[in-house]
């Protein structure tokens, strides 16, 4: 065993026997150490008693010759006692000190009882010289009883031996057979009593330490329980982060395709303006590109046509936009067409419709795929007043949407209640047509359909700077957009008004947009402040639509209004399945 301080080696030995399981084992440990620590302190605490005592019971000089011959034998009996007690109180301290072995420290307890013990039975015995009390030997009894843990056949031995050392004492000191028949019995009767207080004092501390390991024991199983629940959440959670990285991946490398897609069917476009012998209807029921199942037209327009249709691949319900080119104006817009689908598949937000496909057919008739919506156009929801938290909610969710369109670079440049689908399925609404929208990069880049001098937009919501020019335009176009669409949706009108587009136009240009206060008065000042910031001249005036959404959410919250989805119900029109566009 490694040397070191008692103390700490006594300490590994108990916690081995602690560690062992066994319960009894267990106590008979931590009682034998709590015994250990109460000796420490009492045994010279008792020794320097000891030395009192003799001083004490010396008799002094001069002061025999006034004693009676008993009383002097009592005294002189006393002082040796005690002076025999001080050498054996300190080989015990020495003992109790040492001891390292579990069973010489639990042999400290009992060998201590019993010393003091069969002291204070001779100390009763030296008593019957001059008194006949037993007031000495009830001291240490119960004394024992309490300071000092004994366990059952502990207690039979210590105090049997006790009690034989008293009687014996008794018998050999006192001469008076009455007072030996009186003091005897009483000894006995207090022996068997003070064993059964420290039979109970012991039960109790038993029971004690069995709660307390019961409740470590609960605590530890706990703790277990805890760490293997822990252990399988985080199992489950980096799972759900692995099949969510996968998602993502395979989602990425979709995005990929379709711009690549793209990219090659742009090249192609010059083999793609021949002529067809019939009018381009698709019939119900056939096939395109091996994988589209068409279904009912749901929309037209005079270069192609929108269907209804099924992805054989996946299963899932698809909106088909079908386009042919037959002129250079219609190659143009096939462009057009085409940069919808790069600029769709860049932007990844539950908000924006999501783009499937995009390809060539046998025949020369271009194609996109995207998500079937399930919804109805904002536009027929505006001929009334919206409440300002519903509009706040609707508008957060919108400028969050364009905020992620932003990030990939791209401008939607087309932001208007026809292009904006309300849908009982979360989030509750669907950005439609990036078909005019523009890559930042491009802008100075060039391309199809995006010469300086056209005019790309819905007037009623166009930008003061997409009037003037078509290039240099940013993302603060769409906020401008988002602005006029938030005045319509508190005011039910737009902020200005014009008979030709012309006028309209002009009004953009240079009238100040009205305070959506002077209309209703009870809009709160924090809506009224955002739709002033949308509506600025000059777009580096304006926030960004990321700050918008987060302003416009905060105040939503503010005015109790519930998710997109729910602000349907207040509205009778039924649900029915419409196209994401159905202008082409």
């Amino acid at each position: 065993m490694t040397a070191g301080p008692p103390g700490a080696v006594r300490r590994d030995s108990l916690d081995d026997v602690r560690a062992s399981g066994s319960f009894a084992a267990a106590f008979a440990a931590d009682a034998a150490e709590t015994n250990r620590r109460r000796l420490r302190v009492l045994l010279p605490v008792m020794t320097a008693l000891h030395v009192l005592h003799v001083i004490h019971f010396r008799v002094p000089e001069g002061a025999a010759a006034a004693m009676t011959a008993a009383a002097l034998r009592w005294r002189h009996a006393l002082v040796a006692m005690h002076a025999t007690m001080v050498p054996i109180a300190l080989l015990l301290t020495l003992f109790v000190w040492r001891a390292r072995r579990p069973a010489l420290v639990r042999l400290t307890g009992p060998l201590a009882a019993t010393v003091y013990l069969v002291h204070g039975a001779i100390c009763t015995g030296l008593d019957q010289l001059v008194v006949a009390n037993v007031t000495a030997y009830v001291g240490y009894c119960f004394g024992i009883a309490v300071v000092i843990y004994l366990g059952v056949r502990e207690i039979a031995l210590v105090y049997g031996l006790g009690a034989v050392a008293l009687i014996a004492s008794v018998s050999a000191v006192q001469h008076s057979s009455d007072a030996r028949a009186a003091t005897i019995p009483n000894c006995v009767t207090l022996t068997f009593m003070s064993a059964c207080v420290a039979a109970l004092v012991y039960a109790a501390r038993r029971r004690d330490v069995e709660q307390r390991r019961t409740i470590e024991r609960q605590g530890s199983e706990l703790a277990r329980l805890n760490a293997d629940l822990e252990l399988r959440v985080r199992d489950q959670v980096s799972e759900i982060v692995a099949r969510a990285t996968e998602v993502e991946r395979l989602n990425a490398q979709l995005q990929a395709q379709v711009r690549e897609r793209s990219t090659e069917l742009s090249l192609a476009l010059a083999r793609i303006g021949r002529s067809r012998d019939d009018d381009g209807t698709l019939r119900e029921g056939s096939l395109l590109g091996d994988r589209f199942t068409i279904g009912r037209c749901i929309g037209e327009g005079g270069m192609g046509a929108v269907y209804a249709g099924v992805d054989r691949t996946s299963g899932a319900r698809v909106a088909i936009k079908v386009i042919q080119a037959t002129s250079a104006r219609h190659l143009d817009a096939m462009h057009r067409f085409l940069r919808e689908a790069g600029s769709t598949a860049k932007v990844t937000h539950p908000a924006v419709v999501k783009m499937l496909h995009v390809d060539v057919s046998d025949d020369g008739l271009l194609f996109q795929a995207q998500e079937l919506v399930d919804g109805e156009a904002l536009s027929r929801f505006l001929r009334t007043p919206w409440t300002p938290g519903a509009a706040a909610r609707l508008m957060a969710l919108l400028f969050d949407a364009l905020a992620t369109a932003h990030a990939q670079g791209v401008v939607h440049r087309d932001v208007k209640p026809e292009n904006l689908m309300l849908t009982h399925a979360s989030p509750g609404l669907k950005l439609l047509d990036f078909g005019i929208a523009k890559l930042y990069d491009a802008v100075s880049a060039g391309g199809p359909g995006t010469s300086v001098g056209t005019v790309l937009g819905t007037p009623a919501y166009m930008a003061p700077e997409q009037i003037e020019a078509c290039d240099g335009i940013t993302d603060r176009a769409d906020v401008y957009a988002c602005g006029v669409l938030l005045f319509r949706l508190l005011c039910a009108r737009l902020p200005f008004e014009a008979s030709r587009a012309t006028e309209m136009f002009s009004r953009h240009l240079l009238d100040a947009a009205p305070d959506v206060r002077s209309l209703r008065p009870a809009i709160p000042e924090e809506i009224a402040l955002v739709v002033a910031a949308c509506l600025e001249k000059a777009p580096a005036a304006r926030p960004s639509a990321a700050e918008l959404a987060a302003r416009l959410a905060v105040i939503a919250d503010a005015l109790g209004a519930g998710p997109v989805e729910s602000l349907r119900a207040s509205a009778s029109l039924s649900l029915e399945p419409t196209m994401t566009s159905t202008r082409v």
